[in-house]
């Protein structure tokens, strides 16, 4: 279950990053948009990387390495 709700966040952060790169575009902040894009990737990289992080635990756990 723990799989589902990542990819319901990485959605959510996914469409607010979208919607402020819009609204930022519209008022010709295209600076701030990228920057705003920028912020939201690695957000999204950082809440994958903790959960392959995990996962290879998990596999170190089981094969005793």
């Amino acid at each position: 279950m723990a799989g589902v709700d990542l990819i319901f966040k990485l959605a959510g952060i996914g469409i607010l990053v979208t919607v402020a790169y819009s609204v930022l575009e519209r008022l010709d902040r295209k600076e701030w948009g990228q920057l705003v894009a920028l912020a939201g990737i690695a957000i999204g990289f950082l809440m994958v990387l903790r959960e392959v992080a995990q996962l290879f635990q998990s596999v170190r756990t089981m094969f005793n390495l």
